[in-house]
Order: C-alpha cells, then sequence, then structure tokens
C-alpha cells in the first residue's frame, strides 16, 4: 500500500481546510495510507527522516503581502524554507510523486521553483478565479489519469484562470469560468525531474473534491503519480 503524505492548512475564512483535509483522507485512503500534517516545515521534518511514495498538497500557505489579509497575516503566513525547498524539490526530481490540490498553486510565492515542479502559478497581476459556480470539467488527453472517466463531469466550484503555466504540461481538463471565457486549463499531469505530478484546479470545498467524477480523478491522478497505473 502506497504511503502518502497530505499537507493542508491554512486561513478558514475562505476554505475549510479541516473539512478539505478529512475529505482528502476519505478518497485517499481507499488505496493508501494517509499522513497528515498541518505545517510545511514539519511536511519537511518528515521527508527528511522518511520518504513517502506521495506528497499531496492541500493547503494555502503563502507571503499574505497585501493588506486585505491582515486580519491572518500573523498565524498564516509563510516563506519557505532552504530546508523546504530542497526537500520538496529533491523528492519530486528524484522520482516522488505530487497531487497539487487547487490552492496549491497559490502556495510558496517566494519560491518560483515550485511554480516550475507544479506545472503552473497563481499570477497575483493576473490570475482571478470568480465565486464557486455550477461547472462542466471536459476531460481530454490520452492519459491514464483520465482513462474510463468519461468525457466530462459537473460540479460546483471556482475556475482558476489565467495561471502562470509552464512549458511541456499535458492539459487533462479544462473548464470555462463564464459562457463568455476561453476554457481555462484546470487539470494538468508532467513530470519534474524523474517524478510524476497532477495538479488539479478543483476543490474549493468537500462537496467538491467528493461529488461524482470528481473523486474518481483525484484517486486515479494519485495512483498515476505513485507509479500503480
Amino acid at each position: 500500500m502506497a504511503e502518502v503524505l497530505l499537507l493542508t492548512g491554512g486561513p478558514d475564512h475562505a476554505h475549510d481546510f479541516d473539512a478539505l483535509a478529512t475529505a482528502l483522507a476519505s478518497i485517499l485512503d481507499e488505496d493508501h495510507e494517509t499522513t497528515t500534517v498541518w505545517d510545511p516545515d514539519a511536511a519537511a521534518v518528515i521527508l527528511a527522516s522518511h520518504r513517502p511514495d506521495v506528497v499531496v498538497i492541500n493547503a494555502l500557505r503563502w507571503q499574505m503581502t497585501a493588506e486585505r489579509y491582515a486580519p491572518w497575516r500573523d498565524r498564516w503566513s509563510y516563506r519557505t524554507t532552504e530546508v523546504f525547498r530542497e526537500l520538496m524539490a529533491g523528492f519530486v526530481a528524484d522520482g516522488g510523486g505530487l497531487f497539487a490540490n487547487h490552492t496549491a498553486s497559490i502556495c510558496f510565492d517566494d519560491w518560483a521553483g515550485w511554480g516550475d515542479i507544479v506545472g503552473g502559478s497563481w499570477n497575483w497581476e493576473r490570475s482571478w478565479h470568480p465565486e464557486p459556480a455550477a461547472v462542466k470539467a471536459r476531460l481530454s488527453g490520452d492519459h491514464p489519469v483520465t482513462e474510463g472517466l468519461g468525457e466530462s463531469f459537473e460540479i460546483v466550484d471556482e475556475v482558476y484562470g489565467d495561471l502562470d503555466l509552464r512549458p511541456g504540461i499535458e492539459v487533462l481538463a479544462t473548464a470555462a469560468r463564464d459562457e463568455a471565457d476561453e476554457p481555462q486549463p484546470v487539470v494538468w499531469a508532467h513530470h519534474y525531474g524523474e517524478g510524476r505530478v497532477v495538479y488539479d484546479g478543483f476543490g474549493h470545498d468537500s462537496a467538491s473534491l467528493l461529488a461524482d467524477g470528481h473523486s474518481d480523478l483525484i484517486r486515479r491522478a494519485v495512483r498515476w503519480v505513485a507509479r500503480e497505473i
């Protein structure tokens, strides 16, 4: 049984990370043994002493420099340490699996290399999302993650768009923010060094994670980055 290290946590004014962690663990534990931590530096301690098969990032930890984040800054502002950067990059580059979920693309904004690992990152000058709404995720690509999942699934969620995408990602799903908007890449796969990576931009709340179609995609994504399929 593959071992998963789940890093979660962040300010709760927009995301219920307790519920998100519970939902993700319920999905992952069907096939894997999951250890959950709430702080990036705690994840680094584990990576320094023990190598899991997969790291899952469902967290929102960033510098929080904008004034609107002042109420949460003392508790949740985070800058990556050199140790965290070296361990995380080394884990994936050496063949570890990474499943980066939803706000993971916003995390660690003082570290440009994080976007290279994930395959894309939030751009504070351009990226945006509307309020959660009913959206259709259209699956694309001939890839083991999407094999057998059909052409689409519907959920209520945010659609992140205009991210800074890295070259070489394979888009697995797209969704439009509104009827007039161009479809945005919301799920993709790529390789970082020897490691496999999937980013899934959906997951604003536990209902999204557990929705039919989405939970199946998460299971297959984690199995793929763990080299089980």
